[in-house]
């Protein structure tokens, strides 16, 4: 019984991980039952990732933070992602070769690849509604940004960016035939006019082009200069909308950060409290047009957490990250010429997200948070059993 479940829990997790580029319901679904077949068979030994550590520290701390804020029934919402990381743990104990890492990036760059499609579609039909209408709610390089299945540009630009991070790297085993899945979620990469996005790619591809070999580089980058080039009188228009006065979204992030600044200095421990960044933005903000941007949140992952939930908080997170590189690096120094790949993804995936992070609060979207945990806690699955191969061998 439990060997049998074994394969099925790896097979739930992945599909998990795959469903979340189209529908948060139904990955949520393969997440608890993947979750309730684990617990039921208990196939494996269990294990901690080194990274969960930190990932504990910043759990209590923000529970903290909630018992300490002002309107803590709001901040539960906050409590009630911890159990995403669980797909962390499902992937360090089940991704366990390199023939199931394959299957999982299968899945996700198929998966990708059709939801970035159906956004380059989506894409084409909101630009012609643009040119009939002239208005900037409709400009899709603006306010009417591709969504793809997604409900909003941002989740769905943040996912294709893990998926073709970690696909880079991955196309060393996959194989040419891949390459072309891959470049439609570059072209919605592109056409999503995302900057953090954008950036982050960027930063993900540079993490660990020294580490690819030639065709893979050319095959990355030749689609994705041409596509760069077909769209860069849109790309020009867009950088060129960031200093428009009707839509200046960099004056709103400078608005953010000397608010969350003031917010980190009156409230230095445990924050303002969580979800109350809305609440609380008015009160320190001084200047006009408070109308004319959104400030839900202060769009970057260290300013956001850091006056939320205060600096013990912020701490533990960049713990997180930090532990994260360290046992990745570390994995990588370990692994061979097979399994290179999988830890580079990761590696790719999380540089992406980090360097996005810059720019937008990615660390609060569920949908993003559980892809990355996916992509960046295989490795520990994969090498683990690695390692206690070579360990047997001595």
């Amino acid at each position: 019984m439990r060997d049998a479940a074994e394969p099925w829990i790896f097979a739930l997790a992945a599909g998990s991980a795959a469903a979340v580029l189209v529908s948060i319901a139904v990955a949520q679904i393969l997440l608890v039952a993947a979750l309730v077949l684990w617990l039921a068979t208990r196939p494996v030994r269990f294990r901690w990732p080194g990274y969960f550590l930190p990932v504990g520290v910043f759990m209590v701390i923000t529970l903290l933070s909630v018992a300490m804020s002002p309107d803590p029934v709001r901040g539960i919402w906050v409590l009630r992602k911890f159990w995403l990381f669980s797909m962390g743990l499902l992937a360090a104990h089940f991704v366990t070769s390199t023939w199931r890492a394959r299957m999982a990036q299968h899945m996700l760059i198929g998966v990708g690849a059709v939801a970035s499609l159906a956004a380059v579609i989506q894409f084409i039909f909101l630009y012609r509604r643009f040119l009939e209408t002239r208005q900037l709610a409709d400009d899709p390089t603006v306010l009417a940004r591709i969504t793809g299945p997604m409900g909003h540009w941002m989740t769905f630009s943040g996912e294709q960016l893990l998926v073709w991070c970690a696909a880079i790297p991955a196309l060393i085993v996959l194989g040419r035939r891949w390459i072309l899945p891959s470049s439609v979620i570059a072209a919605a990469i592109v056409l999503s006019f995302t900057r953090s996005v954008w950036i982050g790619a960027a930063a993900g591809f540079a993490a660990v082009a020294l580490a690819l070999p030639r065709r893979i580089l050319a095959g990355v980058l030749a689609p994705l200069v041409l596509i760069g080039a077909a769209a860069s009188p849109l790309i020009y228009h867009r950088l060129a909308m960031s200093f428009e006065s009707q839509f200046a979204p960099d004056t709103g992030r400078l608005a953010m950060l000397h608010v969350g600044a003031r917010m980190i200095r009156d409230h230095p421990l445990f924050g303002v409290g969580p979800e109350r960044i809305h609440d609380e933005f008015p009160r320190y903000y001084q200047g006009f047009g408070l109308e004319t941007f959104y400030y839900g949140h202060l769009h970057n992952n260290i300013l956001q957490i850091a006056a939320e939930r205060g600096l013990l908080c912020l701490t533990a997170f960049l713990w997180f990250i930090l532990e994260l590189y360290r046992s990745l690096i570390r994995l990588l120094k370990m692994s061979d010429d097979a399994s290179r790949w999988i830890v580079l993804s990761a590696l790719s995936a999380l540089t992406g997200f980090v360097v996005s992070g810059f720019f937008e609060y990615n660390f609060g979207d569920s949908e993003v948070l559980l892809l990355l945990l996916f992509i960046v806690s295989a490795p520990f699955g994969a090498m683990h059993v690695q390692e206690d191969s070579h360990s047997q061998q001595r």
